[in-house]
């Protein structure tokens, strides 16, 4: 079991990113490919700003983006950020509902990912 755990940490940070930026992928693959099944989830004050179809796709291509670059690196601690801020601002415009439950626990991974990417950072800064 402890050899199971060893591997577990040295993982960790790669099973965070893969935790917040698979769904994001999905659901930005998904919003462009079939923007029917998405625009239902675009709340409707968006159209003081834009139309909602517009919406969707800055929105879709911004989690892939975000995803991306998760997975990637460059920029991880930045696009972390912008990750939990993303994912908190769904809970905070539609409540937790049938759907939206499973984001809080995701907001929360998104939040350990992004304090766990901070404290990186500033590791590898001082030594």
């Amino acid at each position: 079991m402890y050899k199971i755990v060893e591997i577990l940490k040295r993982y960790e940070m790669w099973l965070l990113r893969v935790a917040v930026a698979f769904p994001m992928l999905w659901a930005g693959i998904g919003g462009i490919r079939e923007p029917s099944n998405w625009i239902g989830y675009v709340p409707d004050f968006v159209e003081v700003f834009f139309d909602k179809g517009t919406f969707l796709v800055i929105h879709s291509s911004s989690l892939i983006l975000f995803a991306v670059f998760l997975m990637t690196g460059p920029l991880r601690r930045f696009f972390s950020l912008l990750a939990f801020l993303n994912l908190l601002s769904i809970l905070i415009f539609f409540g937790l509902d049938d759907i939206t439950f499973r984001d809080l626990g995701l907001v929360l991974v998104a939040l350990v990912l992004t304090v766990r990417e901070f404290e990186a950072s500033h590791l590898s800064s001082v030594g």
